[in-house]
């Protein structure tokens, strides 16, 4: 991951959409160069150049899918960035998540890791907050973690709720260590999954 570019950082998404436009206008570019200079040299389109350079699209025009699927997303809202910071204490925080399933997306501002807990905002009206957790919840499961997971819709209660996890010892979790992970403690792996479950 480039520097500037990790996920779960505040301004993510508009970084992420930047760059993904950038990428896609370079790939672009490449087979366009091609083709013009094959034609400037040979003096007509009708040469094996053109068909390298129709190839050569392909890259550029998954790019832009990709580019336009970060388009949907902007970053979230810096005050919301600076209360969740004053809250949370020395609890690792995820901000700006998406989190992908086959029937939708859904759209988490920050989520917070504590031993078994893991708590979330959303200032997504569209996204069902339950259905979010429960998506969560499934793809932790299936990577063998089991968290208790709540996605807050209202923010006074989740900044509550998130200061009392800062002050509080989380409830000790049996771990012995995940040989896919060595050395990692069990907050730093659910801290990667999530990240991997974003886009």
């Amino acid at each position: 991951m480039r520097a500037g570019l990790e996920k779960g950082t505040y301004g993510y998404l508009d970084r992420n959409r930047v760059q993904a436009w950038k990428k896609a206008g370079a790939l672009l570019a490449v087979p366009v160069l091609v083709f013009v200079a094959a034609w400037i040299i040979r003096g007509t389109r009708e040469n094996v150049m053109t068909v390298v350079a129709i190839v050569g699209c392909l890259p550029g025009c998954n790019q832009i899918v990709r580019a336009i699927l970060a388009s949907r997303y902007s970053s979230m809202d810096r005050q919301l960035y600076e209360e969740t910071e004053a809250a949370r204490g020395t609890l690792p925080v995820l901000y700006e998540n998406v989190f992908t399933a086959y029937e939708e997306n859904y759209r988490i501002d920050c989520v917070a890791v504590s031993g078994r807990e893991v708590v979330g905002y959303t200032s997504d009206e569209r996204v069902d907050a339950g259905r979010a957790a429960e998506h969560i919840r499934t793809m932790l499961k299936m990577s063998s973690y089991r968290q208790n997971v709540r996605i807050f819709r209202e923010k006074k209660a989740f900044l509550e709720r998130l200061k009392q996890l800062a002050e509080t010892e989380p409830e000790p979790v049996p771990f012995q260590g995940d040989d896919r992970y060595p050395g990692w403690s069990r907050d730093e792996i659910i801290r990667h999954l999530l990240t991997a479950f974003s886009l």
